[in-house]
């Protein structure tokens, strides 16, 4: 059987929070034993596409896991990238049958930010590499 892996589309905008938030994933799937790969997408809102790509490409992995970061502001420009990247994000997740975890984080200031991309703290980059390997393991029993 070969070895599973995982590609990680990672949007940098906020390079000091997505390094906690891929700390947490890096470590939870070395410690599965799964590969991994990294993409890297300027903003949240250019995960979908990156996705969609990687589906498109001969070299589909058995998960994917997003990690970025919006911070509220002063204008709507926040609610449109926010709702229109979760919402791609779940279309593709169903429609592809796809075990996606999910970490992008949507909160209102950059302490927020902190706390949740903290490996010691909320460790949301683990979390999401927690409900993707979930997720594959789940694929594997009922589509196989």
């Amino acid at each position: 059987m070969s070895k599973r892996t995982v590609v990680i589309i990672e949007a940098r905008f906020y390079d000091h929070i997505n390094d906690g938030l891929l700390s947490g994933v890096v470590a939870e799937l070395d410690r599965a034993g799964v590969a991994h790969r990294r993409i890297t997408v300027p903003g949240i809102y250019e995960i979908p596409a990156a996705l969609a790509l990687v589906l498109a490409s001969k070299q589909v992995p058995d998960g994917f896991v997003t990690l970025g970061c919006a911070i509220r502001g002063e204008s709507d420009h926040y609610h449109y990238i926010c709702d229109e990247t979760m919402r791609r994000l779940g279309a593709l997740a169903v429609d592809r049958h796809l075990a996606l975890g999910n970490g992008v984080l949507t909160v209102h200031n950059e302490e927020q930010a902190l706390v949740r991309c903290d490996p010691l703290r909320k460790n949301f980059g683990g979390q999401a590499a927690r409900a993707c390997l979930r997720m594959m393991d789940l694929k594997a029993e009922l589509l196989s």
